[in-house]
């Protein structure tokens, strides 16, 4: 009950308003012609109609009660006029009051407006006062070209129609949150203005050269040459259009063309990070920004200044932060707001599986770095402790047989002699100790050439174009050397190929083939090992086989080990 008396008091004076301001309005049907003085009062009672509505919405709008004094400025103007004037008839003195008034009271009303739109200091009230500027200078502009064109009785149509469109235009500035740059409209109406100049310029010279040489209806030809030369026009235009606002606000959605251009280069092998990136140029492609950048973490940061920030929430917890460079000072349009919204959870996902990805990168490090702190642990203890050991054992055993040889002691000091071999290639095998003294690429020459003369011939293609991790510097090594010694020993190969070259995305590429017998392979602890090593560095080890082809053994790695 309370809201109904609440709204009854903020209509009620704007229907009061209306009723006054209609009057004169009403009166002036009773004539026939209606009075020019009537006609210049029909278009303010439509402020009645926006005072109605705005302060239906809100009792205490300073716009409403704005619009509802508009509306009885009619009847002002009608008792001004007929008290102040002395022409022989009312509706007389009511057009010299109108005449007399002339463009001042638009203005006047377009100052009222302004008063009660309250501007704020920000993009969407700095467009709504351009539009209202915009629609009174042309209404001024209308009017008095009417009066020295047409008279008294074109200038008052003409300011009735422009009265009422300019009260139209205020209840939408009112209403409507999001209002499009003044450009738009004006590249809206170039295109109608361009589509309809060609059509017309081709039309008329059509007609023209049909009525010159004496061509039969010339006018229709002329009409038709119109609409086809619109026709083509306006397709061309739209074009241009779309293309601005595309550049201005990006396309709103991903294109099939857009999303082969951000997940060209995403394969298997590459860096899971990279996603960050494709993430960040799909917003970019969608919604227009200047720039996108994304970074992972619960943490917010500080964004650069005229930047937007949007957090990502994957099941409630933050995972990352999307920044955004609007292309104006003071943020992204609505609309451009809305798609990057849409984007969010998406790329939120993306942020969640790259941040599990770099989480189980660093897990696999911290595996492989306390397997080789685990590996150099057993290499102490090998060479302390068993090593000395054995030589001890050794020597001892041989002073022993120098003395008093046996079959049992030689047997024994020749089993002790074959146990510290095996000890230094398990040794060798742990850490390669020719890379202590050598770079990779003298120690794979090195290891190549001690295979030449004892079987199948060797040869090594070295394309090592940049410093490798030190973990896939024996990584590649061991490769190398289990690819030669299966060759030698099984494969009963004629020639051995070793190539070992890096790559422009930062991967090394090993390939050892034989052309050896082929056939079925069964993994030993060598090949296992590699296998394993290969995969807790974030590469791929393989091996292919065929009978009558030879085996061939593929090991790709990042130069720099897994990913940080």
């Amino acid at each position: 009950m309370t809201d109904a008396a609440t709204t009854s008091r903020g209509v009620v004076p704007a229907a009061l308003a209306t009723a006054a301001g209609a009057t004169p309005a009403l009166l002036g049907f009773n004539y026939d012609p209606v009075p020019t003085g009537a006609v210049y009062g029909f278009g303010w009672p439509v402020f009645g109609i926006v005072a109605a509505l705005l302060l239906d919405r809100d009792r205490r709008s300073r716009l409403g009660w704005a619009c509802a004094a508009l509306a009885a400025i009619p009847a002002a103007v009608v008792v001004g006029a007929v008290l102040t004037l002395d022409d022989p008839g009312r509706w007389d003195r009511v057009e010299r009051g109108w005449t007399w008034l002339g463009v001042g009271l638009i203005v006047a009303a377009f100052a009222v407006v302004a008063w009660g739109v309250d501007i704020a200091a920000d993009r969407m009230s700095r467009r709504r006062l351009i539009w209202l500027i915009g629609w009174a200078a042309a209404l001024v502009a209308a009017v008095l070209l009417a009066q020295n064109g047409g008279g008294s009785r074109a200038a008052a149509t003409v300011a009735a129609l422009g009265v009422a469109g300019m009260a139209g235009l205020v209840f939408r500035l009112a209403t409507v949150r999001e209002l499009r740059p003044v450009d738009e409209p004006v590249i809206d109406a170039a295109v109608v203005v361009v589509t309809l100049l060609a059509g017309a310029v081709v039309g008329t010279a059509v007609r023209a050269v049909g009525q010159r040489a004496g061509v039969p209806g010339p006018d229709v030809s002329g009409a038709f040459a119109a609409v086809v030369a619109a026709a083509l026009v306006l397709p061309a235009a739209l074009w241009l259009r779309g293309r601005f606002l595309a550049r201005r606000y990006g396309r709103g959605t991903l294109t099939p063309a857009d999303v082969e251009q951000i997940t060209a280069d995403l394969h298997a092998e590459a860096d899971v990070r990279a996603l960050l990136g494709k993430a960040a140029a799909m917003i970019a492609a969608a919604s227009g920004h200047r720039q996108v950048d994304l970074v992972l973490g619960p943490d917010s940061p500080e964004p650069p200044p005229h930047w937007r920030l949007y957090p990502l929430i994957v099941a409630g917890d933050r995972v990352g932060t999307v920044f955004l460079e609007p292309r104006h000072p003071e943020g992204p349009e609505p609309w451009q707001e809305r798609v990057v919204r849409q984007l969010l959870p998406t790329v939120a996902l993306v942020a969640k599986a790259v941040s599990l990805a770099v989480e189980a990168d660093h897990a696999r490090r911290d595996v492989a770095r306390q397997r080789d702190a685990e590996r150099a642990r057993i290499l102490g203890d090998l060479h302390d402790g068993l090593g000395p050991m054995l030589v001890g054992m050794s020597m001892r055993v041989r002073a022993e047989v120098r003395r008093h040889p046996t079959p049992l002691l030689e047997a024994l000091a020749a089993e002790l002699a074959d146990c510290r071999g095996d000890l230094r290639r398990l040794v060798s095998g742990l850490t390669p100790s020719v890379l202590d003294d050598a770079d990779l690429s003298t120690a794979l020459t090195r290891l190549v050439g001690t295979f030449n003369g004892q079987g199948p011939a060797v040869t090594l293609d070295n394309r090592l174009a940049e410093p490798l991790a030190p973990p896939i510097t024996v990584a590649v090594y061991r490769t190398v050397a289990e690819g030669l010694t299966n060759a030698l020993r099984h494969a009963h190969a004629a020639e051995v190929t070793v190539a070992v070259h890096t790559t422009a995305g930062g991967r090394v590429r090993v390939e050892v083939h034989d052309d050896g017998t082929g056939g079925p392979i069964i993994p030993g602890v060598g090949l296992s090992s590699l296998r394993r090593r290969a995969e807790q560095l974030g590469g791929r080890f393989t091996i292919t086989s065929s009978g009558g082809i030879g085996t061939a053994l593929s090991l790709d790695l990042p130069t720099g080990g897994a990913p940080a």
